[in-house]
Parts: C-alpha cells; sequence; structure tokens
C-alpha cells in the first residue's frame, strides 16, 4: 500500500522522502504536516553536513554557497507549509514550485550560516518590493549592525506612523522638522476656533514642542503660556498664534 512506501527510512533519517506530488493531495493535513515537519529536518541535517565538512566556509566555492542556499530556500519553504497547516492560513502545497504565495521574509542566514548583514543585505530593488514589515526588519539589522541612528529613526518614524514608509537610503527622507508637519499638519486659525480646550491643549503642547527643538524662543514662550492657562482652566482667553495676541 502507497502509504507503507511513504513511511520507508531514508539515509537522512527522515520518513518521507519517497513521497509523491499524487499521494501527498490525497493525505489529511496532520499528515501532511508531518511530512513537511520531516523535511525540515532532512533539509537542516543536510546544512549542518555541509557546513562542517568545509571550513572555512568564507572561502567556500560559488557552487557550494548555492547549494547552501538551495537548501535554505527548501528548509524554509516546509517550515512555512508546516504554519500554514497549523494556523489554518493557506492550503499547504507539496513543492516549492507549486507555492504561488511564497512569504517574502529573506534568509536570516547567509548559506555558510553568518548572520545575514552587509553584502547579504537587500537591494533598494529588493527594499522597494517588499513588505512594510521586512523594511522596518531592514532599518532594524542596518542600525545594530552599523549603529547608524538614521535608520534607528526611520525605524521610529514607521513604527509610530502607520501609513510612513521610509526610504532605502535614510539620507532621501526628510528632515525632522519637515517630517512632523506633514506628519502632524497645523491646523487653521478656523479649525482651531473650533476645538475643544482638550485639543486646543494637545496643538499648543505640539507647537511647543516644536518651536523648542528649533530653539525659537518667542514662540516656544507664547505656547508654553497657552498649555498653561488651558491646563489651569484659567479665565485669561487663548489665541491661536503669537501674531493673534500681540494684536488683541
Amino acid at each position: 500500500m502507497w502509504f507503507d512506501i511513504i513511511k520507508m527510512p531514508n539515509p537522512y533519517g527522515g520518513q518521507w522522502k519517497f513521497l509523491t506530488r499524487e499521494q501527498y493531495y490525497e493525505m489529511n493535513d496532520e499528515n501532511k504536516r508531518l511530512y513537511h515537519s520531516a523535511m525540515v529536518g532532512i533539509h537542516q541535517t543536510q546544512l549542518n553536513s555541509l557546513r562542517a565538512r568545509h571550513q572555512p566556509l568564507e572561502a567556500a566555492p560559488e557552487t557550494l554557497q548555492n547549494e547552501l542556499m538551495d537548501l535554505q530556500k527548501l528548509r524554509n519553504f516546509h517550515n512555512n507549509q508546516v504554519l500554514r497547516i497549523k494556523n489554518n492560513r493557506a492550503e499547504p502545497v507539496f513543492s516549492i514550485e507549486e507555492d504561488k504565495n511564497p512569504p517574502t521574509d529573506r534568509l536570516q542566514t547567509t548559506p555558510m550560516g553568518n548572520i545575514q548583514y552587509g553584502e547579504w543585505d537587500m537591494t533598494e530593488e529588493e527594499y522597494n518590493a517588499v513588505s512594510r514589515e521586512e523594511k522596518m526588519n531592514y532599518h532594524n539589522r542596518k542600525y545594530k549592525t552599523h549603529q547608524n541612528n538614521n535608520h534607528s529613526r526611520e525605524l521610529q518614524r514607521m513604527k509610530h506612523n502607520p501609513n510612513y514608509i521610509s526610504p532605502y537610503n535614510p539620507e532621501d527622507a526628510k528632515s525632522a522638522k519637515e517630517w512632523e508637519m506633514s506628519v502632524i499638519p497645523i491646523p487653521s486659525k478656523e479649525e482651531y476656533e473650533n476645538m475643544s480646550n482638550v485639543d486646543k491643549l494637545k496643538f499648543h503642547g505640539r507647537m511647543h514642542h516644536r518651536y523648542r527643538k528649533s530653539n525659537e524662543k518667542d514662540l516656544v514662550d507664547f505656547h508654553n503660556k497657552m498649555v498653561y492657562r488651558l491646563r489651569s482652566k484659567s479665565q485669561l482667553p487663548t489665541y491661536y498664534s503669537l501674531e493673534e495676541e500681540r494684536n488683541a
């Protein structure tokens, strides 16, 4: 019976080496999960064996590096099928060639098993094609590897503004002031007059912070005064701008 055939042992220690495509699609999800789990172990064992036999790996020939990378991709493919079945998020497939919706995550290590930084990181074209989450991972890797605060800044911007997408090179992003202005636009005088005291307090607090960063003392003092009046529920009026207060 075919089910006995697929349980035959293989030289890598798994039980599923001889499974055919037709047999795979006759199985239930639990047996499919067992198959993919076994293949994850098989490919990881092959990876470990090849890495152990070829040292130093940095000097490995390109053909070996390509073989290792192919094994990584196969291992990750089978692991993704296991997750699909466990989380019931998509139909699993038998082979990597049949996977029409592969994950966009890049390999986390080089073929030699080192953390994937430097030359192994993504190109600008790859960056533009991946998910928002993977873009954030890219900036996080760059920050941790090079302690580049520009990448950290872009990571924080993306975390705090779900509509913001950072460019590949942080140097191409807006300056701190330009970005803040675009994220939190200044309301018009008419909009200000229709605000509640709570929203006016938030407005003056933001403007106080903004002008303090740009060291504009008169504007810092003005917005700080408005914040104090609103917080203390003073009977004194609040004004939209310093000019309005001076002309009152």
